[in-house]
């Protein structure tokens, strides 16, 4: 039997992101469909609604909110880049829904969405975990490869 070393598996891990970054590569440049394009209207919308103050127009961190923030809000154009050209979905909704937490500056939290979403889901808003799925691609689609 053979047993996977910690070197073969960092290479294995390195071809594989290496696979998906080809293939999103490859993904994107075909045009986007009518429906994704509607998930991605209503993604924006959530941001805008949402992320804007800190994170900025086009989320790369500068919103009006920056200047009273201890810590800069992260630049959501670079997370595939900083994460070897892969957009770590489930961690970005995580992050966004309050289960992976996100420190905004050294005693106050992002706001878990999750919660609010949820409270907003029992007043007749879109389920929560489809907002945030929303969001998340959207996010996704405003990546900087």
């Amino acid at each position: 039997m053979h047993m996977f070393t910690g070197q073969f598996l960092k290479r294995l891990s390195i071809v594989a992101f290496g696979l998906i970054s080809g293939a999103a590569a490859f993904m994107t440049a075909f045009p986007v469909s009518a429906q994704q394009q509607k998930l991605l209207n209503h993604g924006r919308a959530e941001f805008e609604l949402n992320c804007i103050p800190c994170h900025g127009e086009e989320g790369r961190g500068d919103g009006p909110m920056e200047k009273v923030l201890l810590v800069k809000p992260a630049d959501l154009t670079v997370i595939a880049k900083e994460n070897a050209g892969v957009f770590p979905f489930w961690m970005v909704y995580e992050s966004i829904d309050g289960t992976n937490p996100v420190i905004a500056h050294d005693v106050i939290w992002m706001p878990p969405w999750g919660n609010r979403f949820e409270q907003e889901e029992k007043r007749h808003f879109a389920p929560a975990y489809l907002r945030l799925l929303m969001l998340t691609h959207y996010v996704e689609s405003i990546q900087e490869y």
